[in-house]
């Protein structure tokens, strides 16, 4: 790590358009095959980056919020009990239930179920969307450096470009 804290490493990151349709694509397929009402990819901050589903209208800015903190609460019990880390929180409720799991160490996926849906068949199938999201969240991640790297690197150019016009000066 360059000495960036986690905040400016999640403001600067940019999603390519290809690599979110990925991820809606992504989503998508678990909402289906979970017949959730709702997916979520957020960053730990709680800050949404895409959501699938066609459940009723909700706050999904509001609930990605709540739900970062609620997990950012849950790790912090898993320290005062000697535990390495929860990577994972089910939430059952009498009629939806919410699945959140981290991706590496910077996003969550959440599931949003109703009483249908077994919650085996979510924590199983959002294990295997979240090592997808974690390949092209890699993806975007290296981009995002790169990006980075050529905007410095831009910058540095113009300025001892700058620099030895003054030199030079008549």
């Amino acid at each position: 790590m360059s000495g960036e804290s986690d905040m400016e490493q999640l403001t600067n990151l940019v999603v390519a358009e290809g690599e979110l349709t990925n991820i809606a694509r992504t989503l998508g397929r678990l909402a289906l095959d979970t017949n959730a009402g709702h997916t979520l990819l957020l960053d730990k901050s709680g800050q949404l980056i895409s959501a699938q589903g066609s459940g009723p209208q909700r706050d999904l800015i509001a609930l990605g919020a709540l739900l970062a903190g609620a997990f950012s609460s849950s790790r912090q019990v898993a320290e005062i009990l000697g535990e390495r880390d929860f990577r994972a929180i089910y939430q059952q409720g009498a009629y939806e239930s919410i699945y959140t799991l981290m991706i590496g160490e910077q996003w969550l996926l959440v599931v949003v179920f109703d009483k249908q849906t077994h919650v085996g068949l979510v924590k199983v199938l959002a294990r295997k969307a979240s090592e997808e999201l974690e390949r092209i969240l890699q993806r975007v991640r290296q981009g995002s450096a790169q990006a980075r790297e050529q905007v410095v690197s831009v910058q540095f150019r113009d300025s001892v470009s700058n620099t030895i016009d003054l030199l030079f000066q008549d």
